[in-house]
């Protein structure tokens, strides 16, 4: 073969090289791709910013104080009776159309009339009731949070939450049982900022068997 044809068959072999190195990967590569942004997960359910709900199917549509045939409490810590204690109307708690019955009528007493207390503290049994239609936002004031929550609403196994939503049902007033529960002895002035709809909260400070509070 002459040097030509030598040279003629090397560049046509080194294309060949060539086209076959670009058909493997040995060309250029396309940069990576950004990941894609991920929305961040929003505040849990039962925070201050997304508070636990406690609608229609968490209460009884009966008059209030006598929560019925509720069982929404069922296999809670404290295991509640089937009402709670018996009380005088001017001890309760009025927002708009949220009562929590009996309210202001635990500075001073016998604990274990009202609550049930366990190695996490005391659960003072509580009913709360809703007229028709309205809703109302409760929260524990953050002086307080580190041994005070609301225990309504959210199943069995669900701890106190700093803040819970009250919906009655559509159609008719609804009562709700839970509990208040405070860590320790029991004993201390709580907070609640309780909200109705877009409107500022109103500050109520409770007494859990401490005594007189200061507004």
């Amino acid at each position: 073969m002459s040097g030509r044809a030598w040279h003629a068959a090397g560049v046509t072999v080194g294309a060949l090289l060539l086209a076959v190195g670009c058909t493997f990967g040995g060309g250029p590569k396309d940069p990576p791709r950004a990941a894609e942004p991920t929305e961040a997960p929003g505040p849990p359910v039962g925070s201050v910013e997304h508070p636990r709900p406690v609608d229609c199917l968490d209460g009884a549509t009966t008059a209030p104080g006598h929560p019925g045939d509720s069982t929404a409490t069922a296999g809670r810590p404290w295991s509640p009776p089937g009402s709670s204690s018996p009380r005088a109307r001017g001890d309760d708690v009025t927002v708009g159309p949220l009562t929590l019955e009996g309210l202001h009528g635990l500075v001073r007493g016998d604990q274990e009339a009202h609550g049930v207390h366990n190695s996490d503290g005391w659960h003072y049994l509580v009913g709360a009731s809703v007229r028709l239609g309205g809703s109302a936002t409760v929260t524990i004031g953050a002086e307080q949070r580190a041994r005070a929550g609301l225990e309504f609403g959210g199943g069995d196994h669900m701890g106190p939450a700093p803040a819970v939503t009250f919906s009655a049902c559509a159609d008719a007033a609804t009562s709700f049982l839970g509990a208040f529960f405070v860590a320790g002895d029991g004993k201390a002035c709580v907070p609640l900022d309780i909200r109705v709809g877009d409107s500022a909260p109103r500050r109520v400070v409770i007494s859990f068997f401490d005594g007189e509070c200061a507004a």
